[in-house]
């Protein structure tokens, strides 16, 4: 573990990081769940073959924000440097947003790929280190723990340090199920895939089926003996609004106000059938789009 609280050395150390190509970076933060959170630690890992945590950077910038401004501008903000973080929109939130570049979020790369490819209840760190690495029974305690206070206790220090290694892990075994979302189409193997895409249409429709009917009856029952919760189910309520007007009251109003309406209308079969030969009156846009379908043959 690289515990860093000075301000020189953090800073030559920012500055050596800023020739690598590719990093892997977390963030703990104090007061998290109040008006003021405040960032404590930028944890950093560069090497890509360390598993034991000790090669992370742990850099202390409590209250320090010219170290973090000092970060940004040469990890951040720099181009050449891939990176990445797990829930990046949630420490970019501390780290400067927006002006960050070459960043890859591992929960957004997790959230693209299909459930058979990964199959896991969430997209937290600590469950897709546990289903895609040798790393099991990863304890989440010290996460809630004081971050604002110091000294930083060795447990704090022992947690900190570990998440940039399990990153790294989940990062490139994301990686590789990514490419195989979808491989070069024209070496598909087209029976396996017709195969797979029948029974899995057969299943979700037998279950689609049997949710909407749950569903129903769930509603109907809580409605009628006032219960508003079940387990983790809330039965929650909204008001749709929806405006409609007479199509020649809505011309008549613009046309006497004199008000610029410039709006496309979709010319449905009914509304063509209904204008006949009146169509070739008023200056038609046709868009053509092909459409490919899988039908099964009755």
């Amino acid at each position: 573990m690289l515990y860093l609280t000075n301000p020189t050395e953090i800073k030559e150390i920012i500055l050596d990081l800023s020739e690598v190509d590719l990093l892997w970076l977390d963030t703990e933060v104090a007061n998290y769940q109040s008006k003021n959170p405040r960032l404590s630690l930028i944890q950093i890992l560069a090497h890509r073959e360390s598993k034991d945590g000790s090669r992370t950077y742990l850099i202390d910038v409590l209250d320090r924000p010219e170290l973090i401004d000092f970060f940004r501008e040469n990890i951040l903000e720099n181009s050449e440097i891939t990176k990445v973080f797990h829930n990046a929109k949630y420490d970019l939130n501390f780290l400067g947003k927006s002006q960050a570049k070459q960043v890859v979020c591992t929960l957004e790369l997790a959230q693209k790929i299909p459930y058979y490819l990964l199959p896991v209840s969430n997209y937290s760190l600590k469950n897709l280190t546990e289903y895609l690495t040798e790393f099991k029974n990863i304890s989440k305690e010290e996460q809630k723990s004081d971050w604002g206070k110091r000294p930083l206790t060795p447990q704090q220090l022992a947690y900190a340090q570990m998440d940039c290694v399990y990153l790294r892990e989940i990062y490139f075994k994301l990686i590789d199920l990514s490419s195989q979302i979808e491989p070069e189409a024209s070496r598909e193997n087209l029976e396996l895939l017709a195969q797979r895409y029948r029974e899995v249409k057969r299943q979700w429709q037998l279950l689609d089926s049997e949710l909407n009917h749950l569903q129903e009856r769930l509603k109907k029952g809580m409605l009628s003996q006032q219960e508003y919760q079940v387990q983790d189910l809330q039965l929650s309520s909204y008001q749709r609004q929806t405006l409609k007007a007479n199509f020649q009251d809505l011309i008549a109003l613009v046309n006497s106000k004199g008000i610029a309406l410039d709006v496309q209308v979709t010319l449905t079969k009914a509304i063509q059938e209904k204008l006949g030969n009146n169509l070739a009156e008023i200056n038609i846009d046709v868009e053509t789009t092909t459409v490919y379908q899988l039908k099964t043959p009755k």
